[in-house]
């Protein structure tokens, strides 16, 4: 099998790499996936973040098996993401395994020294599936699990607002009064979000790196919908929200983050941004969807909030790890 690296740049090697790992998403009873577009302006774009690309397997001319890369560039800077996907026709053939090796070498060649893989199908109970088996065998770490749920829209919704707090809201940009009290937010989610066991470390976020964010997304083709929560008293961002997907899987809707300020907690706020945030998203796409949101099962305040909008549990997504 020869071993084809993927940039972006062959336009027609990126469509079929994307396919195979597109149509292993795809088996999933609730598949959530990039579209073709926005995946490949992740791989061709440059961002503060993290930079993509990926490999496939290739046996006279048909694409078996891919692997795709997320090498991150803020935080954890020693670990490097990897999903491998396999033709269905061409599994228990040693595909996987042949990727796994050229992900172990890939990443030891970028000095990385943890291999991270996610679990998408696991069972939402035991989180157990084929792919933990697999993962399992060759000697990686479970280090975290998270609750994957879903909402099916449209739903009848009421926000209900908390005293003392201001509900404000914006689409693809920060507006500027608000842009270093949100990178603080930001922050405050990336060091509060549970972990596990999990390599990671917090990034710290700034005004120029939530810009260029916004930039990938609009290059993605993406679309955002943000509600925050200020305190009416300090003028403080006490709490936001973002929800948004893209025109290529318009029936498949992303829950990006909700945070509370650790000095605002207690007083409902995680329900008073969603809420209306799920009604402006509602009224934006006008149309039947599927959002999906992850949550670990320690981070009980939000599966209850969940809960309370609807949401239904339907797989465990688990994060495990191979020291390389």
């Amino acid at each position: 099998m020869d071993i084809v690296l993927v940039d972006g740049q062959d336009a027609a090697a990126f469509d079929q790499f994307y396919k195979v790992k597109y149509d292993a998403r795809m088996e999933l009873k609730f598949p959530v996936c990039n579209g073709l577009e926005e995946a490949r302006a992740a791989v061709t774009g440059t961002h503060a973040e993290f930079r993509a690309d990926g490999v496939g397997l290739v046996e006279d001319g048909v694409w078996v098996g891919v692997a795709w890369f997320d090498w991150w560039l803020l935080g954890t800077r020693d670990t490097v993401d990897v999903e491998i996907a396999v033709v269905p026709e061409w599994r228990r053939r040693g595909v996987a395994s042949r990727l796994l090796e050229v992900a172990v070498e890939r990443a030891r060649g970028d000095s990385r020294r943890v291999l991270v893989g996610s679990d998408l199908a696991g069972d939402p109970v035991t989180g157990e599936s084929a792919g933990t088996a697999f993962a399992a065998a060759r000697g990686f770490v479970r280090k975290h699990a998270e609750l994957h749920q879903v909402l099916e829209l449209p739903i009848p919704i009421a926000p209900k607002p908390v005293t003392g707090y201001e509900i404000v809201q914006w689409r693809e940009h920060a507006p500027d009064e608000w842009i270093e009290q949100f990178a603080d937010l930001q922050t405050g989610m990336d060091a509060d979000v549970p972990a596990g066991e999990r390599t990671t470390d917090t990034v710290t976020w700034t005004p120029a790196l939530i810009r260029d964010a916004e930039a990938r997304r609009l290059a993605q083709g993406r679309f955002t919908y943000v509600t925050a929560a200020v305190h009416t008293a300090s003028g403080e961002l006490a709490a936001y929200t973002q929800m948004g997907g893209t025109p290529e899987t318009p029936d498949r809707l992303l829950q990006y983050d909700t945070y509370v300020r650790r000095s605002h907690r207690g007083h409902g706020l995680g329900l008073a941004v969603k809420a209306p945030n799920l009604q402006a998203l509602q009224t934006g796409i006008g149309r039947p969807a599927v959002l999906h949101t992850w949550n670990a099962p320690e981070n009980t305040p939000m599966i209850a909030v969940n809960n309370k909008l609807g949401f239904r549990p339907i797989a465990q997504r688990t994060a495990w790890e191979l020291n390389v």
